[in-house]
């Protein structure tokens, strides 16, 4: 009879595409998953992964049984956390979040407990929260989405801006909507909830900008560098290069509308570690 936790560790590597990124997750060793992931295949007489230049992918065989096991897996792991008395919980977070220390006190509750982070994006956040493979989300509040099971917990509020590098013209000078549609800009993906509640504030469509690249925060600090693009970013993920005058904030004649933040949970998924953690993170936000 093949084990629950071979199954729980092949969806996991199938997940991962990456035994390295596989064994962190699940806080055994490299050569375990690799074994593990041996032994179901020769109980199963199948080969559930070819590799490639990156990583691992499954076999059109490995597939099948990926998409039968998948749902299953989730639902015995919510069980057992529910009732075996477990202390670990499923974070996730954005990584700008987890690497930025936004917030101090709440980044501090998290390394001090038994928490497992996760980066995603908030859409991404909110769809394995749904199936409760992760247990929580902390996340900027998506503008559109709306679910009975889940519910949002404000921590407080973000605010984006504009930077570019010092010494531009435009660190000095009030810039307007039509001479930022003129610019090179970088935005973070065109759906996440930074750029949706930029497009909504000064309402003006994305195609009316002719310039725009979407890349990530650490690209954006490392392009402005070297070019005279503006970037779109959280004031709270770049303190440090602010104060720094690493970049600068541009002024506009416009307003970007702060951002709530918060707790996402799933309240079918409310196991007594989960409740505590929970409580814990409100009461450093009173």
């Amino acid at each position: 009879m093949i084990s629950f936790e071979l199954y729980r560790i092949f969806k996991i590597v199938a997940d991962e595409e990456n035994i390295t990124k596989a064994s962190n997750k699940l806080n055994i060793s490299q050569p375990a998953v690799t074994k593990h992931i041996k032994n179901l295949e020769k109980l199963l007489r199948i080969q559930l992964f070819e590799r490639n230049n990156t990583g691992l992918y499954l076999t059109e065989k490995g597939k099948k049984i990926y998409e039968e096991i998948k749902e299953p897996v989730i639902v015995l792991d919510s069980i057992y956390k529910r009732y075996s008395g477990t202390s670990e919980i499923n974070l996730g977070i954005h990584a700008a979040m987890l690497s930025r220390n936004f917030n101090e006190k709440i980044m501090n509750h998290i390394r001090s407990k038994n928490v497992n982070t996760m980066n995603y994006n908030t859409d991404e956040m909110l769809s394995k929260l749904e199936i409760q493979e992760i247990d929580i989300a902390i996340s900027k509040k998506h503008p559109t989405y709306e679910n009975d099971k889940i519910e949002f917990i404000q921590l407080g509020v973000l605010h984006d801006i504009l930077v570019t590098k010092p010494y531009n013209i435009e660190s000095c000078q009030t810039m307007t909507i039509e001479e930022l549609k003129e610019r090179e800009l970088y935005l973070p993906r065109n759906n996440s909830v930074t750029a949706m509640n930029f497009f909504d504030s000064i309402n003006i469509k994305e195609s009316e900008f002719k310039n725009i690249r979407n890349i990530s925060y650490i690209a954006m600090l490392e392009s402005i560098k070297d070019t005279n693009a503006v970037a779109l970013i959280t004031k709270e993920y770049v303190k440090d290069e602010l104060e720094n005058k690493n970049i600068v904030e541009v002024k506009t004649d416009f307003k970007i509308k702060p951002v709530e933040y918060g707790m996402y949970i799933n309240k079918e998924n409310l196991f007594k570690e989960l409740r505590e953690f929970i409580n814990a993170i409100k009461l450093e936000n009173i």
